[in-house]
């Protein structure tokens, strides 16, 4: 019996290994969900390897061990490779841009009153709403501390993609990403410490639908491309940066994450979930932190917070 289950966990984990595998080989969207779970999927693995050689001491399971061990230390290796250069010198009094970009889930329109006030009381001097439309009779009362806005009326039809400010958004425009979903992607510039800062908020489709997902990464990269200076983007992409589109795409555009990326979802999955919800900067600007909101008040996301500073 041991000797059985032995077995059928090294065909489970076998498995596993060939489709997590599969990035090493081509660009097969089928699998594409898969590289955001690669670190994940490594983990399990080298647990259910040792489990398996427990059950019954062979060969395979030091073998199958050895590759999951590869899979996950890739992993890790490809979340430093995107990592910002740390910043020389105390940057702790710098002046701060605050970001905060959450999607809030179109039907969680019982929190609506909760994630107003968790917007107001954020201190965030730009805030990326996705999924908005449960704000949309709040539009009023966050306009008192935001009064600049971008969606949900504003440039847009629909309440889907939402930018809010403090200060004048300028040069705004509003683009559709594919076919799929419109206007989920936002530009404009923002004054902030004598510089012009370009913002992006983006929201990309789920990996599962095809090719479209890795489409608009690059068509978002194709535009980003063209922006000279310092860029800050932040939205939901549905899907981690180990993905290998979303590599592509900070490859592309120049961007860098933090040096830790807090989960996002699902919001049940707590601190062993998946960050898909990101914020990623260009040079000079540099992401001081970024936390994950405490509460995900009804989304299957939590937010992001980063405070940005320009790099000296």
């Amino acid at each position: 019996m041991r000797y059985f289950l032995s077995v059928a966990i090294c065909v489970i984990v076998s498995l596993v290994i060939l489709i997590a595998a599969a990035r090493y080989v081509g660009d097969i969207w089928i699998f594409a969900a898969i590289g955001s779970l690669q670190l994940h999927l490594a983990v399990t693995c080298i647990l259910a390897a040792v489990a398996a050689f427990v059950l019954h001491r062979s060969l395979l399971p030091v073998l199958l061990l050895a590759a999951s061990l590869a899979l996950g230390l890739h992993a890790l290796w490809m979340t430093r490779e995107m990592v910002q250069q740390p910043l020389v010198g105390d940057n702790a009094a710098a002046p701060a841009l605050r970001l905060m970009s959450f999607n809030i889930l179109s039907k969680n329109r019982e929190n609506a009153g909760a994630i107003r006030d968790l917007i107001l009381a954020s201190g965030a001097d730009v805030v990326n709403v996705l999924e908005a439309m449960p704000l949309r009779g709040e539009l009023d009362a966050l306009s008192r501390i935001y009064p600049h806005r971008i969606g949900c009326g504003e440039m847009t039809k629909t309440c889907d993609l939402m930018v809010l400010s403090k200060t004048p958004l300028t040069s705004p425009s509003v683009h559709s990403l594919s076919t799929i979903f419109e206007n989920r992607m936002i530009l404009s510039d923002l004054s902030w410490q004598g510089r012009i800062v370009h913002l992006a908020a983006i929201h990309t489709t789920k990996p599962y639908f095809d090719d479209f997902q890795t489409l608009e990464l690059t068509n978002a990269a194709r535009r980003l491309d063209r922006i000279e200076g310092p860029l800050l983007v932040a939205g939901d992409f549905n899907a981690s940066s180990l993905a290998p589109n979303i590599r592509m795409f900070l490859r592309w555009t120049g961007l860098r994450t933090a040096s830790w990326e807090p989960p996002t979802w699902p919001d049940w999955g707590g601190w062993l979930g998946v960050p898909i919800d990101h914020v990623y900067v260009r040079k000079p600007l540099h992401i001081r932190s970024l936390q994950r909101l405490p509460s995900s008040l009804g989304s299957n996301h939590y937010g992001l917070v980063a405070d940005i500073v320009l790099a000296p």
